[in-house]
């Protein structure tokens, strides 16, 4: 939306950082698939109990941690996230799963999983969120 020639933002970019003098206290998104993206980041990210009021909001990945890169953990993790977007954000539509498993020379740098993703009703171009569940 635009009023009085400024695009006015549609929701708080997160993780939370200080807005510039024009955007208000916080950083915010002016664009609606942006904030779609960082809605949905933030639905992955969340476990069980930890949003108050609704105890099963999120996808629960966490105590999948160590059983990620596993056939049984990643196929855990990918019915999990389907499971959570289908009662939350059902109007996105996944499109793939990938497991994380990123590696430097000494031990596992990096766990988690690539979520590929479109939103049909706002004819959104594929788009992917990369959620890091374990960094050495």
């Amino acid at each position: 939306a635009e009023l009085t020639g400024r695009v006015q933002p549609v929701g708080i970019a997160t993780p939370l950082q200080m807005g510039s003098d024009h955007e208000g206290l916080f950083k915010m998104h002016k664009n609606l698939q942006d904030q779609l993206a960082d809605n949905f980041r933030n639905l992955i990210m969340t476990n069980h109990g930890d949003r108050f009021g609704m105890y099963d909001f999120g996808a629960n990945l966490a105590e999948l941690t160590f059983e990620m890169g596993t056939e049984d953990g990643d196929v855990k993790a990918m019915r999990r996230i389907t499971r959570a977007t289908k009662k939350y954000m059902s109007f996105i539509s996944l499109e793939n799963f990938e497991p994380l498993v990123l590696r430097n020379d000494k031990d596992i740098a990096r766990i988690g999983i690539r979520v590929t993703y479109t939103i049909p009703k706002l004819e959104s171009k594929k788009r992917a969120v990369e959620i890091v569940l374990f960094s050495v």
